[in-house]
């Protein structure tokens, strides 16, 4: 990371912390000596299929271990937390299953209750499956619903319990216009009160949404900035968009045809 980059996080408290980290796959290194800080806001990490996203998200939501380094949440190491750090996680991965015998309600109070809810009608579900579109369907069965639908039904579970740390791996895949919008809307509304990181190759999403801008290539974090830098240096300098400025810094495309790792 650049000197001088997100230099205003060192005077707030931290959340997040990540010191180090590296995750290799036999001979394969899929990150590389990351090193980030993340306060409250919206994270959006931009790099192409391969770069390394969906492998530090899974990181830091604790599903894999690095190799190397430590991640810590307000100055306690993660491991360290167990349970009480997963409590206030929510996540979104890139692929996610689903009990297709289960409706869309009891799926989302089946989560509601791994996370520790104690309602016993919580108010929340109903307000989410109204956000996601999902209210009229609640009572049918998973198995019967679209790509889209359950996307969406992964956005809600994520947003269970008002997580402190909101981690989002490809979100907007499969969604529609109108959908995209009003997920957009809660991203926004979401990081005023808590730490959002949000992790694609979609340009729009990153652009409309985000406090804050890391750029990814080949697993190491090329560049992350403030929003609002971006914005004056790409009018300064006649730069079109994000992915012009990308392209530039890595010399990749964000939509390079690679797995997704």
């Amino acid at each position: 990371m650049k000197k001088g980059n997100l230099a205003r996080i060192r005077e707030e408290k931290m959340k997040i912390e990540l010191k180090g980290i590296s995750k290799k796959y036999g001979k394969t290194s899929v990150l590389s000596n990351v090193n980030q800080n993340f306060i409250e806001g919206v994270y959006g990490i931009l790099g192409p299929n391969g770069a390394g996203k969906t492998t530090l998200l899974n990181i830091i939501a604790s599903v894999l271990s690095p190799n190397e380094g430590k991640i810590y949440y307000e100055d306690k190491e993660i491991n360290e937390l167990g349970e009480n750090y997963r409590a206030i996680l929510g996540y979104l991965p890139q692929k996610m299953d689903f009990y297709n015998h289960f409706t869309g309600y009891d799926f989302l109070k089946y989560m509601y209750l791994l996370k520790g809810g104690k309602q016993k009608n919580p108010k929340q579900l109903d307000d989410l499956l109204q956000r996601v579109h999902l209210y009229d369907v609640r009572n049918n069965k998973i198995g019967t619903y679209s790509g889209g639908m359950k996307q969406r039904l992964g956005i809600a579970q994520a947003f269970i319990g008002e997580p402190k740390l909101l981690l989002l791996d490809e979100p907007t895949v499969g969604l529609d216009l109108e959908e995209r919008a009003e997920f957009k809307k809660m991203v926004k509304e979401y990081g005023k009160i808590g730490t959002v990181i949000l992790s694609t190759h979609i340009v729009s999403d990153i652009e409309e949404t985000a406090d804050y801008i890391l750029f990814i290539s080949e697993g190491k974090i090329l560049e992350s900035r403030d929003n609002d830098y971006y914005k004056s240096y790409m009018e300064e300098h006649d730069i079109e968009g994000l992915e012009q400025y990308y392209l530039q810094l890595s010399g990749r495309r964000l939509d390079d045809s690679a797995i997704d790792v």
